[in-house]
């Protein structure tokens, strides 16, 4: 009877020993459960902090970060009022269906335009800096406004022109700021006045508010071509209509 007791009571410390050990077990997977979630919760807030300090959406512009030569508040307007036709687009440098765009009409547009038979209303945006690694889309735009601050309208036109016939592939480092500069000169810019603009990114902030109007406008992509008041479904239907108003 003796030994059969101490073999239940060895039995029993086993188990007991066994028990123990799954408790420790549990509290350290629960230990390094907890851990791994309480990581994830830092990570996840710090990277919304970087990312809302990163954010400056609708953040005020002073008067100096807002480029001069703006028809409204983000556009710009070329040709005559007195023009049968509005042509309202919204373009992205960036954007390769923008460069098609371009390509199609673009020439046409700009006689059309000398000729007092279309105004172009462009409100240019920036939402394509991931198709770059160094943000050519918004650094493009704020290039462009540089020159409408700096040259007028035509100028902004040309460089405007220029920055679609030189368009970077997607995916690409885009091209740098003394590259943008030397667009701009050859555009009608002055070098000495639109050189600080261009490598201060001083339009950045605007460029942010006009990407994020686009959003409030109700627009979805670019390019997005209104005539007259109509927004056009897509871009070869867009392209026979300002071809047809153009011509």
């Amino acid at each position: 009877m003796a030994t059969n007791q101490k073999k239940l009571s060895k039995s029993e410390r086993a188990q007991a020993l066994m028990r123990q050990q799954q408790r420790r077990e549990r509290r350290r997977n629960l230990l390094v459960v907890g851990s791994v979630v309480l990581a994830v919760l830092i990570i996840a807030a710090v990277l919304f902090f970087v990312q809302s300090k990163s954010d400056t959406t609708g953040k005020s512009v002073t008067a100096s970060g807002t480029p001069k030569n703006l028809s409204g508040q983000y556009d710009v307007v070329i040709g005559k009022s007195s023009a049968p036709h509005t042509i309202k687009l919204y373009e992205d440098l960036q954007c390769p269906i923008c460069q098609e765009f371009e390509k199609a009409a673009g020439d046409q547009v700009r006689s059309a335009i000398a000729d007092g038979k279309v105004k172009v209303d462009y409100h240019m945006v920036a939402f394509l800096d991931r198709e770059s690694s160094t943000n050519y889309s918004s650094r493009a735009l704020n290039a462009a406004m540089a020159v409408l601050s700096t040259a007028g309208p035509q100028g902004f036109l040309k460089f405007h022109e220029i920055a679609y016939d030189n368009q970077p592939a997607e995916g690409s480092a885009g091209v740098p700021d003394s590259t943008l500069v030397d667009w701009a000169v050859q555009a009608g810019a002055d070098k000495a006045k639109v050189t600080p603009l261009i490598d201060g990114n001083v339009y950045h902030q605007w460029v942010v508010n006009a990407t994020d109007q686009m959003s409030k406008d109700k627009v979805t992509g670019t390019p997005t071509i209104f005539i007259d008041g109509t927004e056009e479904t897509n871009l070869q239907t867009g392209v026979n209509a300002v071809l047809q108003i153009t011509k």
